[in-house]
């Protein structure tokens, strides 16, 4: 029997145990960057921070690894807005705001006009500036992007 034989990860047999991809319609998002929010700003994880970081960030080897929460510029982005690594930048939505230190030499380098935060911090709540809107597909919160501009702190 060949490696991998007789395991079903699908589970669906009458296409040969392929994976059933459902087409769904375009829906826009709910906010998109714009003349008074020019940014997208994009929230995710970090490597060494599952989730909020409750547990991980106990870990003292990896609470040293990435301490706290920062924004990720565009390298461009930056340095036409007059910001360098380790300088601090507001963020602002049209919910909230918060202060963050600037990452321009990080591990990623954000498209132009992009913006990231990692969500672990809880000393820095960025889904107060996050969406409240769902997908009316999925059901799922809009966390992950919404329209921001950035000031110096």
């Amino acid at each position: 029997m060949p490696k991998g034989a007789g395991f079903a990860f699908y589970g669906n047999h009458s296409l040969g145990d392929k994976a059933v991809v459902w087409q769904r319609p375009y829906q826009p998002p709910p906010e998109e960057p714009d003349s008074e929010y020019p940014f997208w700003l994009s929230t995710g994880r970090v490597l060494e921070h599952w989730h909020t970081g409750s547990m991980t960030q106990r870990v003292p080897q990896l609470h040293q690894a990435v301490p706290e929460a920062f924004v990720e510029l565009n390298r461009e982005d930056a340095r036409e807005l007059g910001m360098s690594d380790g300088s601090r930048v507001k963020l602002v939505s049209r919910r909230g705001e918060l202060t963050l230190k600037v990452s321009v030499r990080g591990r990623g380098e954000p498209p132009p006009g992009s913006v990231f935060v990692p969500f672990f911090d809880e000393a820095y709540l960025i889904n107060l500036l996050t969406l409240d809107a769902h997908c009316p597909i999925s059901k799922q919160p809009d966390y992950k992007k919404c329209a921001v501009h950035l000031e110096k702190a």
